[in-house]
């Protein structure tokens, strides 16, 4: 996240906290067994999808660059598609 996201208040807080349990979850479904591992990988994507959600409206409030938004937002585009993929196929 860019630093100028720090002085946004609780979005931007909110915004930290869910990447962080994008990454968090993805490591504790990793390490789990059946409905558990889904489970984690659900929960991962919901959070990707906050963080998108936060990264729309912090830009749109002029938080960071148009540059960096587009940056962040391809970055957990792909985060995305990539927890959908676990979630798809749980067995890949």
């Amino acid at each position: 996240m860019p630093r100028s996201v720090r002085g946004c208040g609780d979005l931007g807080d909110q915004a930290r906290r869910a990447a962080v349990a994008v990454a968090l979850n993805l490591a504790e479904g990793h390490a789990a067994r059946g409905g558990n591992r889904l489970q984690h990988w659900r929960v991962a994507h919901g959070s990707c999808q906050e963080v998108k959600c936060a990264l729309r409206l912090l830009a749109a409030s002029g938080a960071f660059s148009e540059s960096d938004a587009r940056d962040l937002l391809a970055a957990f585009d792909r985060i995305g598609r990539m927890t959908w993929g676990l979630i798809r196929r749980p067995g890949r």
